[in-house]
């Protein structure tokens, strides 16, 4: 079974590793070079010692006159005073004077020798043995080289506490927000969608919370919408059954007369349940990827002349000024049936929204990749915070929820779902009392080279 353990102590033992393991090579490492530097700053020492005694030996030399007489001076102090010194031979190579115990080198090849020298004219050889590193330091050196490996472990003693520390306060302060995270998507899976990532780093990890913080916010906001959708479809489908149900009860009861008024009440009824249900329809059928287009070449400057025509007569009627500027010609491909329901139900809200005396603008334009059709209207417009939304089902903002307007907030969800199908997109910017602009972007047919 794998052993499960948490963030925060996970990230601690990484960073302690990583510190603890530079410390320690450090530490190895240090203690490595100054124990290499001693040891050449002791055996450096030791050949300067061993000049010096080949100086005196010179000058000793000098004073007895000949080396038979310095072995007598000599005798008693020659292993106390003179180290290394294993024997010194003449000029012809014979030995004359033997030190460590008065017995000769067997093996002359593990000695090193210095010449001897009076007055430029070498009058013997002096020859020192291998002593170890060990064997040369002086007392005050042993004490050193002890007070520094000691140093060196209480530095790595010490250096090591300040990291766990300095690890587990910085393992805290990484792990927070990533605990703060999880809680929040634990949060979010039990449905409570309130939860908010505070006190993100400017990091990766900052943009990650501030991604789930706005997860939270979207799905925040769809359930909402959601539970806002359940009420307007149930409101949408009472009203009219309700309608239907009390004026034939009315006729059954003999209380409502079946007149041709009334019974062309309940046809209304009727035939605004078909429209919600054609529009579900609708819906379903964009969700399903199944929606099927009649594509042809449209060329769009005559295709707006033509629905200018048809609907132009519905402005003029309530006073609203419609105009046209489509003054190029811009191919597509796409479905005419399909391109007349979008730019019917734009025209149709621009209508709707647009007060008597002022004008709705249906233009044409195009870029190197796009047919761009505008519709700008100078209508009340639609608020900062509801225009993220319009293009969701059912949703329908504070201005447009009189029922008396019609509509059951499924317009411009099927609006971008069927331009979405026929390979293009659609925005819209408005600003509350000056009006609003629905663009739509379709690929344009691009001439054969």
């Amino acid at each position: 079974m794998q052993l499960r353990l948490p963030i925060l102590k996970k990230i601690t033992l990484i960073i302690l590793s990583i510190s603890l393991g530079s410390i320690l090579i450090s530490g190895l490492f240090i203690n490595f070079a100054l124990n290499r530097q001693f040891q050449n700053y002791v055996t450096q020492s030791q050949v300067n010692r061993e000049h010096q005694i080949v100086q005196i030996l010179a000058e000793m030399y000098q004073d007895a006159g000949s080396w038979n007489n310095l072995a007598v001076r000599l005798n008693g102090s020659r292993r106390i005073f003179f180290g290394a010194l294993r024997c010194i031979t003449d000029s012809n190579g014979r030995i004359v004077l033997v030190f460590r115990f008065g017995r000769i080198p067997r093996r002359w090849n593990n000695l090193h020798s210095y010449p001897i020298k009076l007055n430029n004219r070498q009058i013997g050889t002096a020859y020192f043995g291998q002593t170890r590193v060990q064997n040369l330091l002086s007392n005050q050196d042993q004490l050193f080289r002890k007070t520094i490996n000691h140093s060196i472990s209480l530095s790595i003693l010490i250096t090591s506490i300040v990291s766990m520390l300095v690890a587990y306060l910085f393992a805290k302060q990484l792990a927070k927000p990533i605990t703060e995270m999880n809680q929040l998507a634990r949060n979010m899976t039990g449905g409570n969608l309130e939860t908010r990532v505070n006190n993100l780093p400017q990091d990766e990890l900052g943009e990650l919370g501030g991604s789930i913080n706005q997860l939270a916010e979207t799905l925040q906001q769809v359930q909402e919408l959601r539970k806002k959708m359940t009420a307007d479809v149930a409101h949408d489908l009472r009203t009219p059954l309700a309608t239907v149900q009390s004026h034939l009860e009315g006729m059954i009861d003999s209380v409502i007369p079946p007149s041709p008024e009334n019974l062309e009440s309940l046809l209304e009824e009727v035939n605004r349940l078909t429209a919600l249900v054609n529009d579900l329809q609708a819906i379903a059928i964009a969700d399903s990827a199944i929606q099927k287009f009649n594509q042809a070449p449209i060329d769009l400057k005559f295709f707006l002349h033509d629905m200018f025509k048809k609907i132009e007569p519905l402005f003029a009627k309530k006073g609203v000024r419609l105009e046209l500027a489509a003054p190029l010609s811009v191919h597509i491909f796409s479905d005419r049936d399909a391109l007349a329901k979008i730019l019917d139900n734009l025209l149709s809200n621009a209508l709707k929204f647009t007060p008597s005396g002022k004008k709705v603008l249906l233009q044409l334009r195009k870029s190197d990749t796009n047919a761009i059709i505008q519709i700008k209207d100078e209508g009340i417009g639609i608020s900062e915070k509801d225009l993220p939304f319009i293009f969701e089902r059912f949703y329908r903002t504070d201005q447009s929820r009189n029922r008396d307007s019609g509509g059951f907030g499924l317009g411009l969800t099927i609006v971008k779902e069927t331009v979405t199908a026929l390979g293009g997109r659609i925005s819209a910017t408005s600003k509350p009392g000056e009006g609003s602009t629905f663009t739509v972007y379709l690929p344009i047919i691009k001439p054969e080279v």
